[in-house]
């Protein structure tokens, strides 16, 4: 199997590359910083994987024609990609900074989009592939200070059920995995206590980045060949519990 998965470096992104590459999958990883995707990519080749370090940034649509081209000169094509690359901030929608929302909208619709449409012409070519996208809770409900967050998880939502209409008859299945609180390296400063968060989950622990990997892998196998479009939330129990 062959897997591009951006945002490869660091968080879920590498969890999720690790996780393929324990499987024995190639993996390429796409992410904006060389030093971290390096360093993950030598975790792969620890393992006894083949990796690919693809260093860019996924707004931007040439430097993603430039990392698809480095993909099929390396491992001939590929089977899946993972779309982890993301950016999040929160803070009064009247204060951000319209600066920083173009940079978060740029990398989180955006660069799905891009990434889907490069390397979904090669997966729509060979008549078969997964994609993966990366939506949240935040695709499905609010909370004060991550309105713009919230726009680009629900662009993400809408665009993997969009694609995977549009791609289901010729081969490719589009789908997403919604994570909940998950625990990250850096969390950002004001987000939630660490308290208000746990007692909100009825699992009654925050998720980690090895929890994300399985609804991954199970979307990108071909048992989930007949799924198409959806979105698999791996929260805890959060949204269905419905207590904000």
């Amino acid at each position: 199997m062959r897997v591009v998965v951006t945002g490869g470096g660091r968080g879920i992104g590498r969890a999720v590359a690790l996780g393929f590459a324990e499987r024995g999958a190639r993996v390429a990883l796409l992410a904006r910083t060389a030093s971290q995707v390096r360093s993950v990519a030598d975790e792969i080749e620890a393992l006894g994987a083949e990796s690919l370090a693809l260093t860019a940034d996924v707004a931007d649509e040439k430097q993603v024609l430039r990392c698809a081209e480095q993909v099929t000169e390396t491992f001939g094509g590929l089977d899946v990609l993972v779309n982890a690359a993301g950016v999040f901030d929160l803070g009064p929608t009247t204060e951000f900074p319209a600066e920083d929302a173009r940079g978060l909208l740029a990398t989180n619709v955006m660069g799905t989009f891009l990434t889907c449409k490069v390397f979904g012409r090669q997966l729509l070519d060979q008549g078969h592939g997964k994609v993966v996208n990366f939506c949240s809770l935040l695709s499905y409900t609010a909370f004060p200070e991550r309105a713009l967050y919230a726009a680009s998880k629900g662009g993400v939502l809408q665009l993997t059920r969009s694609l995977g209409v549009e791609w289901a008859a010729r081969g490719v299945n589009v789908n997403a995995v919604a994570p909940g609180m998950i625990r990250i390296e850096t969390p950002h400063p004001a987000a939630l206590a660490e308290d208000a968060i746990v007692g909100r989950i009825p699992a009654r622990r925050r998720g980690s980045p090895r929890d994300i990997v399985g609804p991954v892998l199970f979307l990108a196998s071909p048992e989930a060949d007949y799924i198409n479009g959806q979105t698999l939330v791996v929260d805890g129990g959060w949204l269905s519990y419905g207590y904000l």
